[in-house]
Order: structure tokens, then sequence, then C-alpha cells
């Protein structure tokens, strides 16, 4: 069946909770309100390093309106953390590591009263070295920030794939270049909050504004020494996350913690400072090494990254896995070797974030691709398709590639675009770049990785789907539901769906590593065509057929090759319970790919991911050698994402990924002062790109139907981000003539470095 023959599968469709959205009837956390209810705040150390000596919250509980102060000795259970291995968080502390670390949090009946009790508990601190440079805390007798971990190195994973030193030998042309990526923020509109409460029987109920809900129940029992079956977490809507949601936060276990203290439903809603101050993408030093034959064969490659984890642990063993290996999905590399190390430092901590470590070593090896472009005389785009990776493809690290339609890509882009006429213009101060990516349909490197749903029809043939999977404004419930409807053949209109509620719906391992649509899809599919099974078995025996030739469309359930003999859907559900003697109509679906394997703990090898997508970005730029500053004029995109599920929710994610990586690339940078505090905690400090510094974006879909994903489906949600920044990087190089290899490209960097090349070019 070609995309011409659904009725749902390809087609644009608003989000079935786009109306509650824009009226304002979509609930986000901050907008729940129980009888009762206090609000809670967190205390945060004043200092980069220090432990807990006394906390005296007397004057703060005397205060009228307090109702309860908790502090890191009230945390009872053991530490949590995203990895078994790498558990190094309590929720509340009773040593800080970073300005800001929470050490106990206040319920009061107000905010106004709660943000006074927290001036009023005293506490005392023995003040410890602190260290803010990952090379500095590396280093033999630098402060040790986790007991556990020698020269704080929380993370650290090697490749060595072929035989690099006589992979480098072969080639007639190497490179070798240092870059670094900053560390930015999420700066999702919505900031975290969670809401706790606990009834008389002591069953507590959370909802937050999550992206891994069963991840949060997960910790927050270990960390509150609580039986899984009396935690309930609800996903509340949530107003963006980008990996930033992906972890379970102080607030979401200082709020269990009061609300069981008191008695009484106990909200917290982050400010814009707390939420900056909470999570951040890792900024990263790279060294990157090339080898390339003369008709640009790469031959070998190396890349040694240096990562700043922050305080904590967070994703740092995934990110560091995820930076290496995503360098081998692009293009063909028959020698790769990778060492890659996250440290621990005294400052706020970093986790996922779109791309999750694919970001800051593709804006290298793409900006290095171009230089050995130019230093070998090749076309940069000439150069990506000689080594493009093609279906059918493994990898020398395992991973293979059941589609792939990058060459597709880079070739439709170009085209697109006029490439060669555009890279010919000289003395324009316009300049074109282009990079190539690719990125995991869900890496699955660990613990529970499938996804499951069920589905409800109900007798009057209106349908509830119920799926562990978390929609954080991706849309995600409009795919499952476009997925059953197709299947169904019934309009997103009678289809409701029940998402990410850990006592009414399948477990979910989270929304992240762009697995959504790729697992939870596939599970909704198996789910749906087990109801359609039970009802197609019903319909031929009301229709006089056979079951495989009964067709679901358009409302009615018809024979196919007599639409006359046909049956409404609504009064087949109802038959169906009947004549199965008040069978509940329920269809089951668990899903995780067959075709992966876990990683070889010594070799690495292994496929971690079940598909792969792939895309090309093209960026031209405008750049005014007067001032400095930097105008994106347009960005294409030949993307690989498999067959288009939505082509409005395929738009939005290629816009999002533009934004965010203008941002990357030209404006953002989290600051800090001496004492690793964030000198930059809002949206007035920390500049993001507005509509009006982002392009019109030209998306071309180049990618066919993918075996293995739901309908022919891949990701879509991290892979085109990844390639933004590189092709700015590109795009104004082309321009100008200057390589910035430090982001962000400011208009001070430029400025620099034009002054450098004249210099440079005076005879």
């Amino acid at each position: 069946m070609n995309s011409e023959s659904y009725a749902y599968i390809g087609r644009k469709q608003p989000q079935i909770d786009g109306l509650a959205k824009a009226t304002g009837e979509a609930k986000f956390t901050t907008d729940l309100v129980l009888p009762r209810m206090l609000i809670g705040k967190l205390l945060g150390s004043p200092y980069p390093h220090a432990r807990v000596r006394n906390v005296d919250a007397s004057r703060a509980l005397a205060l009228k309106g307090v109702k309860a102060v908790v502090t890191g000795k009230d945390v009872p259970g053991k530490k949590y953390g995203v990895f078994v291995s790498r558990m190094d968080e309590t929720g509340l502390t009773v040593k800080a590591r970073f300005v800001g670390d929470p050490v106990a949090a206040v319920a009061a009946v107000d905010e106004e009263t709660a943000m006074e009790a927290l001036g009023l508990i005293s506490v005392d601190y023995e003040i410890l070295p602190a260290v803010f440079d990952p090379e500095e805390a590396m280093k033999e007798g630098a402060p040790v920030i986790h007991d556990e971990y020698e020269r704080n190195i929380v993370a650290d994973t090697h490749y060595d794939f072929g035989d690099v030193e006589a992979g480098f030998r072969e080639c007639d042309h190497i490179r070798e270049d240092n870059f670094f990526s900053q560390t930015v923020s999420h700066a999702t509109l919505e900031p975290r909050g969670v809401l706790a409460d606990c009834d008389v029987a002591g069953k507590l109920t959370l909802w937050t504004s999550t992206q891994a809900p069963f991840q949060v129940r997960r910790d927050i029992i270990r960390a509150l020494d609580i039986p899984a079956s009396k935690l309930r977490v609800i996903k509340a809507h949530v107003g963006g996350g980008f990996g930033g949601k992906a972890d379970t936060y102080p607030m979401q276990v200082a709020a269990t913690l009061l609300a069981m203290k008191t008695g009484r439903p106990l909200k917290i809603i982050a400010t814009r400072e707390e939420e900056i101050n909470v999570r951040r993408r890792a900024p990263m030093s790279i060294f990157t090494k090339t080898g390339v034959k003369k008709d640009g064969a790469i031959m070998a490659q190396y890349l040694k990254i240096l990562a700043d984890s922050g305080a904590y642990s967070s994703t740092s063993i995934l990110m560091m896995y995820n930076s290496g290996l995503t360098c081998m999905i692009p293009y063909r590399i028959p020698n790769f070797k990778y060492d890659g190390y996250q440290i621990y430092t005294n400052k706020m901590v970093t986790g996922a974030m779109r791309g999750h470590g694919a970001n800051q070593p593709r804006f290298a090896v793409e900006s290095q691709l171009d230089m050995i472009a130019e230093d070998i005389g090749m076309d940069p785009a000439d150069l990506r398709l000689r080594n493009a990776s093609q279906k059918g493809d493994t990898t020398v690290s395992g991973l293979h590639f059941v589609s792939c339609e990058l060459s597709r890509s880079i070739e439709e882009s170009t085209r697109n675009v006029g490439w060669k006429e555009k890279r010919r213009q000289k003395g324009t101060n316009r300049g074109i770049g282009i990079a190539c990516g690719g990125f995991v349909c869900g890496a699955r490197i660990s613990g529970h990785t499938a996804s499951g749903t069920n589905i409800h029809v109900h007798e009057d043939g209106g349908v509830t789907v119920i799926t562990g999977s978390a929609d954080i404004g991706q849309g995600s419930n409009s795919v499952m539901a476009q997925f059953v409807a197709e299947e169904l053949g019934i309009p997103l209109s009678d289809i409701s769906v029940i998402a990410a509620d850990t006592e009414t719906t399948p477990i979910d391992n989270g929304t992240f590593s762009s697995r959504v649509t790729f697992y939870g899809g596939n599970a909704t599919l198996l789910a749906a065509r087990e109801v359609k099974q039970m009802m197609a078995g019903i319909a031929a025996t009301l229709l006089k057929s056979n079951a495989e030739d009964i067709v679901f469309r358009d409302k009615l359930v018809f024979v196919r090759d007599d639409p006359s003999r046909s049956i409404p859907f609504g009064k087949l559900a109802k038959a169906t319970e009947g004549m199965g003697h008040g069978r509940l109509i329920i269809g089951q679906g668990q899903w995780a790919p067959t075709n992966t394997q876990f990683p070889d703990k010594k070799t690495k090898w292994g496929n971690v991911s079940g598909s792969y997508s792939f895309a090309t970005q093209i960026a031209e730029v405008e750049v005014d050698t007067e001032t400095g500053q930097v105008k994106v004029i347009s960005i294409t995109i030949g993307d690989d994402c498999g067959q288009v599920i939505n082509p409005l929710s395929v738009q939005g994610q290629a816009d999002g990924s533009v934004a965010m990586g203008i941002g990357h690339a030209l404006l953002e940078q989290l600051l800090f002062g001496s004492n690793g505090q964030l000198m930059n905690p809002s949206l007035l400090d920390f500049k993001i790109p507005t509509a009006m510094e982002c392009p019109p974006t030209t998306l071309l879909e180049v990618g066919t139907p993918d075996p293995i994903g739901p309908y022919g489906a891949k990701e879509i949600g991290e892979g085109l981000l990844i390639t933004t920044v590189p092709a700015i990087c590109n795009a104004i190089y082309n321009a100008v003539g200057v390589r910035i290899t430090e982001l962000p490209i400011t208009p001070e960097k430029i400025l620099k470095a034009l002054d450098e090349k004249k210099r440079r070019e005076k005879p």
C-alpha cells in the first residue's frame, strides 16, 4: 500500500489536543489546584561546594502559615539517578555540590509565606574547595566532588574499531583540529512543576511536568523508601522538554516528602531562574583528526572529547556513548577511534538535550570536513556524497541501516538551492554551507526499552488508546491516534488517548532518544490489529465472508469485493460485544525491536537501534562585515525520516530544530561567575531566537518507508537539529572566509577573525 492509499497516514492532521491548548482548557501542572493545597519552595546552597553541618528551621516554622520544613536528613532512602551504575542524587542534599543545590524545602499556605520562610532558615555550612573546569577537575589533588569517582571522572567511553593507525598511514591528507561547543539551556516555555497529594490511606499521587513518569516513580520510591504500589505518577500537559524533563528533580522528591509530612496536597512550580539552573547541555572540548585519500574517501577518524558533567551524573553514560556512536552513522568510516570523558565539576548539572551528545561532535566533524574539502580542492557536497552511508550498510561498529537515503538527501538538497552556482559567488558577504547527520530511532543500550499500548473499543464505536508514551508537545498522542484511525477506518474525532500514567497505562521508558513514534507506534499498531482481527471475525460471520476479506474504512466495515455488504463500525462494535458473550473489545501491544543487540561491554560492537534517520541541511547566511552580525537567510533540509505520518508535525519539528540550532550557533551561552554561580538565569539575559531570527525552512522529504518503523516511519525529533549548527558555521566561512571553531559565533568573534585575516593578507 502506497501513501496515496492511506486515509490518515501522510495527511495533514491537526493535533488532537490542539483545541484544548488553544482555548486554555489543557491543564499544565501550574494550572492544577486541589483543596487545602500548600505551596512549596526549595532552599539552594549559596556555595558551590559545602557540607551541611546543621539546619535550624525554628524561625521558619514559627512563621504563621508555614506547615513544614524538610532537609536532606529527612530523605530516608537511597541515592537515585538515570542509570543504576551512576546513582548519585538524593533530592535534598547534606553536601551541596553547586550554587543552588537544594538543602531544604518548605511548605506554606501561599508562595509569599513560603519565600519569607526560606529567608528564616539558618544553615551552618562547612565550605569545601571547589573546582569548575573539567581539565582542572581531572588533575591529581583536585577537590573530590563525589567520593566514589577518582579524578572526578563520572563517565568514560572508548571505541577502537578497525585499525586507526594503519588507516591514517593510507591517507593522502590528514587534519587535526580543536573545537569547543558551549553550554546552553533548554529554555522550555513551561518551567518544571509538580503537585503531590497523599490520601488518608497513604497513597501518593504526583502530577508533574515530565518526559518519563515511570522513571520519576522509580526514583522517588527509591529515595523515599516507599512501595511502588503506593505511588502514582501522572504526566500533566507538558510545555516542552527537549530532554530537560527526562530526569527526576529535587522538587519532585521534596514535594512528595512534604505532602507525606503535612497530609495535604503540595505544589512546587519553578521560577524561570530556578528552571534554568537545573539542567543544561554539556559543554564539550573536541579534538578531531580525520584522514582522507585524494578522492576524498575517509580512511580514518579519531575524536577525543572532554565534557563537563556539572555536579551530578544525570545521563552522562549515554551522552558519552552517543557522542561517539553518532559519528559513525552518516559516513562510511572503516577505521574509527574515540575517547570520551565526562567530568564532575561544581557547576549546575548537565544532561540530555535534543540531540543528546550528537550535536557537539557533529559541529566539529562537519566543520572539519569542509576544511578538508578546501585543502584537497573538492566540493564539500561531493566529499559527503563520496562517503555517504547506504542502505544495507553495516558500520565498523555494528550499526546496520535497513533504510538510508542520505545520498538522495544530499543530491536533492543541493539541487533545490542551486548549490554549485551559489558556492561560486564571491564578494557578496553571502554564503552557503552544508552538513549531514544521522540519528537513532531509540537507542537500546540498557534496561527496559519496550513500549506498550492497550486499545479499548466502546459499544458505540468510540475508541480509547491507552499508551505509556509521553506526549511533551511533539504530538505523539496524535500520531498514535492516526495509526489507530488508519487501521480501524474511523475518524480521529472518535479516538481519545490516555497517556503516561503509571497506574493505568503500560510501562514505558519515557520520551527521549527519538523513540516514541518508532516504539510506541509499533506497539499501538499491534494493539489496533488485535482489535481489528477480533472485530473482523465477527464481521465475517455477519456479512457471510472471510475475515481476511473484511475492510475497515470511513466508519464502515465491508467486504472487499462487494462494498454493499457492510455494517457501520459502531454497530459492529456492539455486535462484537454481544456475540462474544459480553467480551470486551481490548487489544494489547508490546514492542521492542528484534534486530538490535546490546553493545558488547568490551568491544562496544552492536546494532543499538532498529533503524536510523538521515538528513542533509543547507544554510544560506549573510554576514555584515562592519558589525559582525549574521543573518540566516534560509534553511533547506533533505530529510530521510521514512514515511511521513503527519506533514504538519514534521514541518513543526523542522522549524523547531532550525530555531534551536540558530540559538546554539549564534546566540546562546550560559555564563558562570568565579564561584560557579549562573550569571544569566533569565530569558532577558540568556538570548534565544525569536520569530524574527528564524528564516524560511524548506523541507524536502526524500525517505522511503522503513521496513521496521510503523507504517514505515522513522524519527525526526532530533536528527534534524544536529546538522543545523555546522551548516551555519560552514556558510559563514563561505561568506567571509573566517572559520570560527568555538561556539557561539558572536559578532565579536567574527570581527576579530576578520581583523586577523586582513593582517595575514597584508603584503
